[in-house]
């Protein structure tokens, strides 16, 4: 299966989504639109490029069906968490094309494996067709 290379823009800030987050006593949380639902190569870009930026950063982004997904304290400076989002976005964008190498690639080696395993099962069931009809025949005689 080919991974298309999707580009993802932020088109909106959903001001209505404002709400109250468990991850710490400060936090809160809004949502931000996207261009449309990321598909599994965006997905795996965003959490992968995510995973490894995440240790310097309070922030929490999290791609929920087409939104962006943003913690924030109730102190942080907005329009700097906001900036951030846009460009980790295009960030992502320039890296799908790796990753929907990396699915395609995994796809393959899955699929040579399942043809192994079918050979392998079709070999063990002609030897126990084989015994099988020496048996039958040992019964008979």
């Amino acid at each position: 299966m080919a991974y298309p290379a999707q580009h993802i823009e932020i088109t909106g800030i959903d001001v209505n989504s404002v709400e109250k987050d468990s991850s710490f006593a400060t936090a809160y949380a809004f949502t931000m639109q996207l261009s449309e639902m990321p598909n599994e190569a965006w997905t795996l870009a965003f959490s992968e490029e995510w995973k490894a930026i995440t240790a310097a950063r309070k922030l929490q982004l999290d791609v929920v069906g087409d939104r962006l997904r943003c913690i924030v304290s109730e102190g942080d400076d907005l329009r700097r968490v906001i900036q951030f989002a846009y460009e980790f976005v295009e960030r992502i964008n320039q890296r799908v094309p790796y990753y929907c190498a990396q699915l395609e690639e995994r796809e393959r080696r899955e699929e040579a494996y399942r043809r192994e395993v079918e050979k392998h099962i079709a070999q063990l069931r002609a030897r126990l067709q084989a015994i099988a009809s020496e048996f039958g025949q040992r019964r008979a005689a």
